[in-house]
């Protein structure tokens, strides 16, 4: 048995959740409404983790890509590809823990967003039902993304990162190479699969295309946060 532990101490990171719990202990305390399971208010200490995820997560990955990109300047032309399946060409090695961490770090991203986006749906459910205002089963999705375009804000990140997330959870892996393009200004290439061409753009993604999930995703949380602050202010 467990009989003495230490807990470490969490300070910092983003305080997403509090205005909305300021809002709510609000209501509370006028009467409006009950307090809060104390479930639902773990599920805001959830998304809080995993909030403060996310800057380390992108700052790896960005580090990493740029490792990579000094690490390919010795390359030499049976490096480059130019077309499917050249004759004498070949892989540029590099050192695997580079490879597979960046990898992982990607993978980790998408997987991290992915259930963020979930739990913050779940409280947004949990939220409209302690007010008095439930949503259908299965429907939290839809009505926040009717919130987010009411606001302005285009929704295709989301459809991105759910094709993403589940192609390389349930169906395959990722693999990497390095856009030579626009050589010395490189792009990552994020495969579904080990293309010798890049003529279909549902085989891969871009380290752009990350960030622009990432923007979306940031830029849909403060919407969020201000839609459920305005809830509990409206009752």
């Amino acid at each position: 048995m467990v009989t003495k532990w230490l807990h470490i101490l969490e300070l910092g990171g983003d305080p997403w959740i509090l205005p909305i719990w300021t809002a709510k202990n609000d209501a509370v305390q006028a009467g409006r409404v009950s307090e809060l399971t104390p479930e639902v208010i773990q599920k805001g200490g959830y998304i809080t983790i995993r909030l403060n995820m996310f800057p380390r997560i992108i700052d790896r990955i960005n580090k990493k890509c740029k490792e990579l990109y000094k690490k390919i300047e010795i390359r030499k032309p049976e490096h480059e590809f130019s077309r499917p399946k050249e004759n004498g060409k070949a892989a540029f090695k590099i050192d695997y823990n580079l490879k597979y961490c960046l990898i992982i770090d990607i993978d980790s991203l998408l997987f991290e967003l992915n259930s963020c986006c979930n739990y913050m749906t779940s409280i947004f459910e949990d939220l409209y039902k302690h007010v008095g205002n439930p949503i259908k089963k299965k429907s939290g999705g839809l009505r926040i993304k009717k919130v987010l375009q009411d606001a302005g804000q285009n929704t295709d990140w989301f459809a991105m990162l759910d094709d993403l997330r589940n192609y390389f959870m349930h169906t395959g892996s990722a693999n990497i190479a390095v856009d030579l393009t626009n050589a010395p200004q490189y792009d990552l290439l994020i495969m579904k699969e080990n293309l010798f061409e890049f003529t279909d753009q549902n085989k891969f993604r871009r380290l752009s295309d990350l960030d622009y999930i990432v923007q979306g995703f940031i830029a849909a949380k403060q919407i969020i946060q201000k839609h459920l602050i305005q809830l509990y202010q409206s009752i």
